[in-house]
């Protein structure tokens, strides 16, 4: 993410560790804050709707 330096990241994936929450990181090399390009897009928003189909499946 060129908005994003990366030592953000690890920032903010030590205190969601250090709170005992889950989260999922998913790394697009070489894309910027838009996630262009139809291989990554079709990747992230499959990974979206993997996760409401799971997390909404009992509502």
């Amino acid at each position: 993410d060129d908005n994003v330096h990366f030592q953000n990241s690890i920032q903010m994936i030590n205190a969601l560790i250090n709170a005992g929450k889950q989260f999922r990181l998913m790394i697009y090399p070489n894309k910027t804050h838009s996630i262009a390009g139809k291989d990554a897009r079709v990747h992230l928003f499959t990974m979206i709707v993997e996760h409401f189909e799971k997390e909404l499946k009992n509502q």
